[in-house]
């Protein structure tokens, strides 16, 4: 009987032995699986520690693991001048790793200097960034090593200015010397610039202002108002100076409209917008539509002096919105508001919260400008108006910008990166013309993936006048230093 228990009992030991053994092999295999895993060497977040002496809120600066080229980095650059030659990091693994490794190389006194610090989450070593950095992570089982290059950028120059280089500045396609006036739109995806010289007219059309100019006489077959032209979808308009419409689908052929205006106020959709030449004026336009119906100009309204009326798409309005500012009333007045048309119906739109001083031939420029996050220095774009130069009513030039981030319906002062430069003359009248130039990259200065152009909006100011009224022959262009940078992927 005695026997029987025995080998009962040494029979429970090997199953209990077995079901270890197959508990501890199972075991094993799980472990030697997740060893082997792709993902036993990758880094899960990297971040750097705060550090106050060098920039507040250091630890909040969002970086990129882009594991697949082995890239770690800020793609908002740092503020211009940050020291980042001594930083300490904070680095977390998607498993336990065996080590991880910092290489680094930087120049100092013409002198390149080679470090490596083993990195460890109570780690003192600081970081020299100003160079190159590569984060060299093991796996715990030693199978795996992947290796990531680390950037901390920052910017080299002020990067939210708007610029507008001396170097840049053209004279007017088609000017001779004793040019008198000239009117510049875009239509059909073209430029068109119409200059009226002492004895000529000339009509010049580039399809890229980074182009050649392709310029012409100018004979369309009546006595053109220059600073009329204007533009809209499938025709340009463009009054005689008996104020009669004469209308062109291809800048040659001109037919005259049985419509008399006193101005053309510019284009919206298919149709051109302008005031009669009635002893009554009128809001009018060309071609009406079946249920249009002339209204009276309203007493606030501008006659003179206004700015270009430009259109822009955006999630403030169902509809598309056109904007113009400033200019003379009826009674002389100059004006500080802002009008607004949406396709059929002219409101004033801005609130009390208006800055804007009055002034007539300002100029109306729709952009962008960016904001940075005092915490984590993200950059977000944002649709921008903006307002430059034009005159007060007493002829004093304006040199203050004015931003607005909601279309049109408040006004303050743009931030002192977007002001008119010294080098800039005082002018008004001047038309904004935006145009899409393509960038190419030079040497890289950040990292990125392979791009080698990208489009940036330039901003081109054509002709103008000072404030005794006379022409200035000037194409000025602008853009945001920012725009101009490599992108950062």
């Amino acid at each position: 009987m005695k026997h029987i228990y025995y080998v009962i009992a040494m029979l429970t030991v090997v199953v209990i032995a077995l079901g270890s053994c197959d508990k501890k092999n199972k075991e094993d295999e799980t472990i030697e699986y997740y060893y082997s895993s792709t993902t036993n060497a990758l880094v899960s977040s990297f971040r750097l520690q705060a550090n106050t002496k060098v920039l507040a809120n250091l630890d909040s600066v969002h970086f990129t693991i882009d594991p697949v080229r082995g890239m770690i980095y800020n793609a908002d650059s740092l503020p211009v001048g940050t020291d980042v030659s001594h930083l300490l990091t904070q680095v977390s693994f998607k498993s336990t790793i065996g080590s991880a490794k910092y290489y680094i190389a930087y120049n100092k006194s013409g002198t390149v200097h080679r470090d490596t610090i083993t990195y460890s989450s109570s780690s003192s070593d600081s970081i020299n960034f100003t160079g190159s950095v590569r984060l060299e992570v093991t796996s715990y089982d030693g199978s795996v090593t992947r290796s990531y290059d680390v950037h901390v950028n920052v910017h080299q120059s002020q990067p939210d200015t708007l610029n507008w280089p001396v170097t840049a500045r053209e004279s007017l396609p088609g000017a001779a010397a004793d040019v008198v006036a000239q009117r510049t739109v875009q239509w059909n995806n073209m430029v068109v610039c119409l200059v009226e010289n002492s004895d000529d007219y000339k009509l010049s059309v580039s399809n890229a202002l980074a182009d050649a100019w392709s310029t012409t006489d100018f004979t369309p077959g009546f006595t053109p108002v220059v600073n009329s032209l204007a533009s809209c979808d499938g025709m340009v308009g463009l009054l005689d100076t008996d104020g009669y419409l004469h209308t062109s689908e291809d800048l040659q052929s001109w037919t005259k409209t049985d419509v008399r205006w006193s101005s053309i106020i510019g284009g919206y959709d298919d149709r051109l917008l302008g005031v009669t030449a009635d002893e009554t004026p009128l809001l009018d336009e060309f071609p009406r539509r079946e249920d249009f119906i002339a209204q009276r100009v309203p007493a606030d309204f501008p006659m003179t002096g206004r700015s270009q009326l430009v259109a822009a798409s955006n999630h403030w309005t169902v509809a598309q919105q056109a904007l113009m500012v400033g200019g003379t009333l009826a009674d002389g007045t100059v004006t500080n508001k802002t009008w607004g048309y949406d396709g059929t119906t002219w409101a004033v739109i801005n609130n009390e919260n208006n800055s804007l001083p009055a002034l007539r031939d300002a100029i109306l420029v729709s952009y962008f400008t960016y904001s940075v996050n005092a915490t984590n220095y993200k950059v977000t774009q944002k649709d921008t108006w903006l307002v430059m130069g034009g005159f007060a009513a007493d002829g004093t030039p304006n040199r203050t910008t004015y931003a607005s981030f909601n279309q049109g319906i408040a006004w303050s002062k743009a931030a002192a990166s977007m002001q008119w430069p010294g080098h800039l003359p005082s002018m008004g009248g001047a038309q904004a013309i935006i145009d899409e130039r393509t960038q190419r990259a030079g040497a890289p200065r950040r990292v990125s993936k392979p791009v080698t152009e990208w489009t940036v909006p330039y901003i081109f100011l054509f002709g103008g006048h000072d404030a005794q009224g006379r022409l200035l022959n000037n194409v000025w262009c602008g853009v945001i230093s920012r725009m101009t940078h490599k992108p950062v992927y």
